[in-house]
């Protein structure tokens, strides 16, 4: 059977995907593998609904998705699905092949459960059924055309997930040239909801304000270029990251950080709004040494942005310099 040959070739591993995560796929093919070679037709039908599980499992994992055990298996796979599809983008239709191709393979991996509960192994029977040829060979060719096409936009998927990247922009990690770039990319910020758009802005502003000059280039400077690409959420996170640090006290880059957030506000649908939040978050927090050595440098920055903030916004942005000028210690305000 053409069957024995597709079971043989290896799966594309994606890049991030954990050795454990891996291990679990790698079980599952194993047992589908083994099953064929056995021309075991009740284990092969049973074994290609179970790794296609597997990998939509693996997948919302990945991706940072709660999967509870119970959850049957169209649920999952659906989920897993819409995970995967969304690094396509907005800009496609519901209708345009790249989502019809796609869309049709999970219809064909969903009929695996009917499929199992006809033929495969995992349940007790009082018949037998005959599996023929052509069961056998649908099974395994509708797990292996959505796996493969899952485990492939998995890459995608995973170089753009929210939490993996604000992980690595906290951490330290090393960001070259268009990496940022590419990650925002596959994250599809316009896609993502509100709060992960804010959380992501947040740890972009935080890591830009600590001087990391290709996060500022393609996480901040690239919105004005595109500025339909950046929701407001984004912009509101970047904000408050650029003068926010990760333990909740005040602190700035002297040469970016206000320049940054003037430009960002530039197209942000309440400018006032945002300040006004970024206001009562400044009065309540503690300076951070870098912010106390350079305050002088980060309030005269402020001053020159304003010509920059939006009209609307002028007056509390001022407002902003003069509360922190009245806690500035003596002599240096």
């Amino acid at each position: 059977m053409v069957i024995r040959n597709l079971v043989q070739e290896p799966l594309p591993r994606a890049e991030w995907v954990q050795d454990d995560q891996w291990e679990a796929i790698s079980d599952a093919y194993g047992r589908l593998s083994a099953a064929v070679t056995a021309d075991d037709r009740p284990l092969i039908v049973g074994s290609a609904k179970e790794l296609v599980e597997s990998v939509a499992r693996v997948t919302l994992v990945a991706y940072g998705r709660v999967v509870a055990d119970g959850d049957e298996y169209t649920k999952v796979l659906g989920s897993a699905h819409l995970v995967i599809e969304h690094v396509i983008g907005p800009a496609v239709p519901g209708n345009h092949p790249l989502r019809q191709i796609p869309g049709a393979a999970k219809k064909m991996a969903a009929q695996l459960r009917e499929l199992r509960n006809a033929y495969g192994t995992g349940h007790g029977r009082a018949v037998v059924h005959e599996v023929t040829d052509e069961v056998t060979e649908a099974a395994v060719h509708a797990a292996l055309l959505w796996v493969r096409w899952a485990l492939a936009r998995l890459h995608t998927v995973l170089l753009g997930a929210v939490s993996p990247l604000v992980s690595d922009l906290q951490s330290g990690t090393v960001f070259y040239g268009g990496d940022l770039e590419a990650r925002l990319e596959a994250a599809n910020v316009p896609g993502l909801e509100q709060s992960e758009q804010h959380r992501l802005g947040v740890a972009v502003g935080q890591r830009a304000a600590n001087e990391t000059n290709n996060v500022r280039m393609e996480g901040i400077r690239a919105c004005a270029k595109q500025p339909e690409r950046w929701p407001d959420a984004y912009r509101e996170g970047v904000v408050q990251g650029l003068f926010i640090n990760e333990d909740g006290q005040a602190h700035a880059y002297a040469a970016a950080s206000a320049d940054c957030a003037a430009e960002l506000l530039q197209h942000h649908s309440a400018p006032e709004r945002v300040l006004a939040e970024l206001s009562t978050v400044l009065a309540a927090a503690s300076w951070s040494l870098a912010f106390q050595y350079k305050h002088v440098e980060i309030l005269a920055a402020m001053k020159t942005a304003q010509a920059k903030v939006p009209s609307q916004a002028h007056e509390i942005w001022a407002s902003i310099i003069g509360q922190l000028e009245t806690r500035a210690p003596r002599g240096e305000r």
